[in-house]
């Protein structure tokens, strides 16, 4: 099984009947265009888990892995997105956010259109004789094709067929805020994401610039820290708050992260909070 992963944009793939390959995106997510015959698609990084697409199109997330197989011989495409196509189709989707009529959906699958289906068979005539200024002809391809996908689908199948994509880094970051207090573990945070640990892990140290289990210890130390100095919250609560199973395994984590008992810190010296809260870390 063969390991497709940062190709040249639209560069053309045939797999005969029964035949298997992997795909991979990295940093930035991708498209397939299944020009003819049928495939299936798996995924373990994201909630695709199986998809059958023929004649069609189909976005492939960023840093993901994918399984796809002919199930008869199989001709397509994938192209691996540019910055400057996804910030292009960010100020699209910008532009037409105030459109009361567009859904707030996500749609991963699209027909493939008469007009995409000839730029793609021009756009590999040209691959054939080209030989030099490759990547700076993939980002004049990656223009044209937007402009006829906006020719060729409406507004509303479009803007779900790319929601995967828009403002990317705020979305994971608000995830990650918004949720980090109801999970227990990475694994928990990864299954709530819908994705894989290691696609977690990747995309945290990416946004954050720290390990998600270091960055939820040191979040839990902070709060965990505040309530004990600033409130009366008896510890057997505490400790119940913040899912620990047992009072005395919250007291162990406390001298392991402050050096001090929960009882010690609250009967301390209060102004001792900003030498604290640098423990925690």
């Amino acid at each position: 099984m063969d390991i497709i992963s940062n190709l040249e944009c639209l560069a053309p793939i045939r797999l005969p009947k029964g035949g298997q390959n992997k795909i991979e995106t990295g940093e930035c997510a991708a498209i397939l265009f299944v020009l003819s015959g049928t495939a299936s698609i798996f995924s373990k990084d994201y909630h695709l888990n199986y998809l059958e697409i023929k004649n069609g199109i189909l976005l492939l997330p960023r840093c993901s892995q994918y399984r796809i197989e002919a199930l008869e011989t199989v001709t397509f495409f994938k192209c691996d997105m540019t910055l400057n196509f996804i910030q292009n189709v960010n100020q699209w989707l910008i532009q037409i956010s105030g459109n009361s009529l567009i859904e707030k959906q996500q749609n991963y699958k699209l027909p493939l259109k008469q007009k995409v289906r000839h730029l793609l068979d021009f756009y590999f005539q040209c691959d054939t004789t080209l030989d030099s200024n490759r990547a700076q002809f993939n980002e004049w391809k990656q223009n044209g094709l937007f402009l006829i996908m906006k020719d060729s689908y409406s507004v509303q199948e479009l803007s779900t067929f790319f929601s995967e994509i828009k403002n990317q880094d705020m979305e994971f970051k608000e995830f990650v805020y918004s949720n980090f207090r109801n999970v227990r573990s990475v694994i928990e945070f990864a299954d709530l994401a819908k994705c894989s640990l290691s696609v977690f892990c990747r995309e945290f140290k990416k946004h954050f610039g720290e390990s998600a289990y270091q960055w939820m210890l040191n979040r839990k130390s902070q709060y965990v820290l505040q309530d004990i100095l600033q409130t009366s919250i008896p510890f057997q609560e505490l400790a119940d708050k913040y899912q620990f199973s047992s009072q005395a395994h919250f007291t162990k984590f406390c001298k392991q992260r402050y050096n001090l008992t929960p009882k010690d810190l609250r009967n301390g010296n209060k102004s001792n909070l900003y030498l604290y809260e640098h423990l925690a870390h």
